[in-house]
This record gives C-alpha cells, sequence and structure tokens, in this order.
C-alpha cells in the first residue's frame, strides 16, 4: 500500500512538473513502475486519468507562469520558458546576457510570435519598442516590464515590488537615496512606473534633475523626511535647532534653498506662502547687496525666523545711555563703544547719527553679532577731531544703532574749548628751541670772528672793505644755515602738531 503511495506521489509531481504533458519516454517509464506493482495498462491510464483530473491546472499555471503558457517550452539562458510573462522573468534576471540577447531583434520577435500563439500584432508591437529605444539599459528594461509588469525594481542589490517601498528605503542613508536618484535620473525609474504604476505618470515629472526628483518623491508623501548633505531632518523645526547650534551648517542649509531643494519640501508641507515672501526678500536684498559670507548668514537668519515663527529675535544693548564730552581741546578723541547681542542669533547693525557734524565720525560703521561665531560683542569708536569743530559751540546729536529688529538712540554732546594749557606749553617749547638757535648762530659768529668785538659802527660805512675778515665765506656759510634750519624744520613742526 505505501508502494502504491509513493508510485501515485510520483505521478502527480512528474505531471506538475511537465505541466500536465508527459512524454513517451515519462510514460514508458511510469508503465514500467506500475507492472512492478502488479498494474496493467488499464489499470495504470485509470490511475493517470485521475491523478491528472485531481491538479488544479489554472492555478497551476497562474502561479508558475501565466495563462497564455504554450505546450512545447522554448529554452532560454538553459531555462525553460513558456510564457510571456516568463520570458520577461528571465531576461530580468540575466540582465547581461540579456543584453546580447536584444542587441538585435531576431530573437525576440521569434520567440514572443511564438509565446503569444502566434499574435502577430503583439509582436510587431514588441518590435516598435525595440526599435524606438537606442540607449541599450532603457530598452532592456522597457521590454522586460512590458513583457511581465509583476516584476521588481532593482537598485543595487535591493529589489522593490513599489514605489513607496522603494521611497521608504531611500531614508536609511543618503548614499542609497543617491541611487534611487541616479536611477531616476538615467530615466530607469520612469520606466518602471509608466509600465507598473500608471496611476503614479501623473506626477512624474518631464525632467530627470534632482530637484525633478525631489518633486516627485515629496508629491508621493509630503511627510517624508529632508536631507542637508548627509544629514537627516523628520521636520522643518529640525532643521532651526540644528542650526541654533552650529554654525558651519548656515551655509550648506542656505545652498539647499538657493539650488530649490528646500523649498520643494517646505511647499509640499503647506508652507509655500512663507516660502514665496521669503524668496521675494532674498532676491530684493541680493539686488542691493554685493555677495558676502555675511549676507548669505543675514538670509539664514530670516529663513530661520520664517520656519520659527516663535523664534526669539536678536537684542542688541549698549552699557552707556547717554555720552558727553565737553572739555576737548587740541586732541583728537578716539572712545570705544562696546555692543553685546544679548541672546542667540545673528545680526548686522548700522552705527550712525541723526545729522551730520564734520569731524565727528564712527568707526567702523557696520557691526555684525552673532552668538555662533565668537562675536557677541564687538567694539566701534566715536572719533571727533577738533580742529573741524567751532570752539565753545556746544554740539547735541543722537547716535543711532539700527537693526532689523531695533533702533537704539543714545544722546551725545561734544564741545570743544581753547587748548590753553597745551598752547601755553607750545610757547614754551618752540620759544626755547628758537633761542638755542639763536645762541648757536651767535656762538658760531663769535667762532668765525677773530677781533675781540663786534663789527666797529663808525667805520661800517667809511670802509666797509676793512672790516669784512679774510674769512667771509664762513660768514655766508652761517647765513645760509640760519635761513635753511627753520625752512627745513617746518615741515616735521607741521607734522608733529598737525597744522
Amino acid at each position: 500500500m505505501e508502494e502504491l503511495s509513493a508510485f501515485k506521489k510520483t505521478i502527480r509531481n512528474l505531471l506538475v512538473e511537465k505541466i500536465g504533458i508527459l512524454t513517451d519516454s515519462d510514460q514508458s517509464h511510469l508503465k514500467k513502475q506500475a507492472q512492478t506493482l502488479g498494474l496493467d495498462n488499464r489499470q495504470f491510464g485509470a490511475l493517470l486519468q485521475e491523478i491528472h483530473l485531481s491538479i488544479n491546472w489554472d492555478a497551476l499555471r497562474d502561479e508558475r507562469q501565466g495563462k497564455d503558457r504554450v505546450v512545447r517550452p522554448i529554452h532560454i539562458f538553459g531555462i525553460e520558458v513558456r510564457s510571456l510573462e516568463k520570458l520577461g522573468e528571465v531576461l530580468y534576471k540575466n540582465r547581461v546576457k540579456a543584453l546580447k540577447y536584444l542587441e538585435d531583434a531576431v530573437f525576440l520577435k521569434e520567440n514572443v510570435t511564438y509565446l503569444s500563439h502566434q499574435n502577430v500584432d503583439l509582436a510587431m508591437e514588441m518590435m516598435e519598442l525595440h526599435g524606438s529605444e537606442r540607449n541599450s539599459e532603457k530598452r532592456f528594461l522597457k521590454i522586460c516590464y512590458q513583457l511581465n509588469a509583476n516584476l521588481p525594481f532593482q537598485v543595487g542589490e535591493e529589489s522593490f515590488s513599489t514605489v513607496k517601498e522603494l521611497l521608504d528605503r531611500g531614508w536609511v542613508g543618503q548614499d542609497f537615496f543617491s541611487e534611487i536618484y541616479n536611477t531616476f535620473a538615467a530615466g530607469h525609474l520612469q520606466i518602471w512606473i509608466h509600465r507598473c504604476f500608471i496611476d503614479l505618470i501623473n506626477i512624474l515629472p518631464a525632467g530627470e534633475s534632482f530637484r525633478d526628483f525631489l518633486y516627485f518623491v515629496y508629491t508621493i508623501d509630503p511627510d517624508y523626511p529632508f536631507y542637508v548633505e548627509n544629514e537627516l531632518f523628520l521636520q522643518p523645526g529640525d532643521l532651526v535647532t540644528r542650526a541654533r547650534r552650529d554654525a558651519n551648517f548656515w551655509l550648506p542649509l542656505l545652498a539647499t534653498f538657493d539650488h530649490g531643494l528646500l523649498s520643494i519640501w517646505l511647499e509640499r508641507r503647506g508652507m509655500g506662502e512663507i516660502i514665496s515672501k521669503f524668496k521675494n526678500y532674498a532676491t530684493e536684498l541680493r539686488a542691493a547687496e554685493k555677495k558676502s559670507e555675511e549676507l548669505s548668514r543675514n538670509l539664514v537668519q530670516k529663513l530661520l525666523e520664517a520656519l520659527a515663527p516663535d523664534m526669539e529675535i536678536p537684542d542688541l544693548s549698549v552699557a552707556a545711555e547717554e555720552l558727553s564730552f565737553l572739555n576737548i581741546q587740541n586732541k583728537a578723541l578716539f572712545h570705544p563703544i562696546v555692543v553685546r547681542l544679548n541672546n542667540k542669533g545673528f545680526v548686522r547693525a548700522t552705527v550712525g547719527f541723526d545729522r551730520d557734524v564734520p569731524g565727528v565720525w564712527i568707526s567702523p560703521k557696520n557691526l555684525t553679532l552673532s552668538d555662533l561665531g565668537g562675536k557677541e560683542s564687538v567694539t566701534f569708536h566715536l572719533n571727533v577731531d577738533p580742529s573741524k569743530l567751532i570752539k565753545d559751540h556746544l554740539y547735541t546729536i543722537s547716535l543711532q544703532i539700527q537693526t532689523d529688529y531695533q533702533s537704539i538712540h543714545i544722546p551725545l554732546a561734544i564741545k570743544t574749548v581753547f587748548p590753553m594749557r597745551a598752547f601755553m606749553l607750545c610757547l614754551l617749547r618752540y620759544g626755547g628751541l628758537g633761542t638755542i638757535f639763536l645762541c648757536i648762530i651767535r656762538l658760531l659768529i663769535s667762532w668765525a670772528y677773530n677781533g675781540n668785538g663786534w663789527l666797529k659802527p663808525q667805520l661800517v660805512w667809511n670802509n666797509i672793505s676793512a672790516q669784512v675778515p679774510s674769512n667771509h665765506l664762513v660768514y655766508i656759510l652761517i647765513f645760509i644755515i640760519a635761513i635753511l634750519v627753520p625752512l627745513l624744520a617746518w615741515p616735521r613742526i607741521k607734522k608733529i602738531e598737525q597744522i
């Protein structure tokens, strides 16, 4: 009894393997086994028919190779093929050989015609598809998916049965996400979608750029995260948190916005109006200013404020509530003023006066403060040149520190007075120098004169030649020195005294 059960199982397995079509050799071999069990040809035939009827052939065909399988198979790459679906599967799984197979349409035409039960229209359709694509990789995928729409999509070593499953896998790492994009840029992903996911065709963009890819991804699911370089962010607020911790993150973040990548993600999340306003602001600011790192960081600060409206804005303070300088004499004033950033953020400030006063100015006029850049406080200087101000006149002006968020006004009083003390010291200094110079000239004359006194006045006009010494050239030299020394010293005096 056990031997008969084993024989029935053998017949069933062989029928399943051959899809119900046994060769003469198969039947001859089974008859010999039946004879050893005491079954004649009639009993063997009845048993074979009974087992054949017990098998659900429709379900088996659907499971194995499709409904339209042929009785006599063809062999491709050592594999038995009985349907168009199986042909597509064999080609897909043997890419290198399939590319060779598809170099011309000879094999494909014959195989499709045979496996489609001589459906010439279908064969012509496949030939048209083959001839319309010159790129071998795209042609390979188009034909495979045309033959079998249930084939998966492969990225690297992994296969995916749905677009959602594929994109979900992309958030495991930037490298794999880039591989998915590469298939999109090559047009391979679109081929799979066009054949297997007709409902997604309408949201496929026309282009193949990275922006087009992100548009497609976030149209599929706006709640997908976002990559900035190799870092993944689940929510827009995570960008703000990250930026407020690291100044090095600011410029890469702005680059994703400038390339139109970040705006796609944010717009798909319902922040289109906010992003539109920021784009207009950035365009106007860039048109008015030259490109610089400070400008870029200022734009990031505004972007963070747009993403997080409740974020604390930068706040500045100055220690001095008012400034008064009422006794400026001859020395120029160079007074430092410290501005501090009281919280987090990046801010640019412009320093100036409510009205211009010649001889009073600020250096520098433009300030930049940032808690992340190590510039939580900066110093600028109030400069006063008393030579350009009216003496004993009181100047009252307002020192203004202006930012995009606040305006600080500091009252400033300036008065210059006549520098009496400096004048007296200068008079004594140069009077002493003049006296020393005249004494030196007198000593030189005494040295040059051989007599015991001055020139005799009573003889000067009667006989001038008798009064001129023989070394009169020395007198001429001393006279030249007396003239040149003051002339040469004057530029030096002007520089020292800032005349």
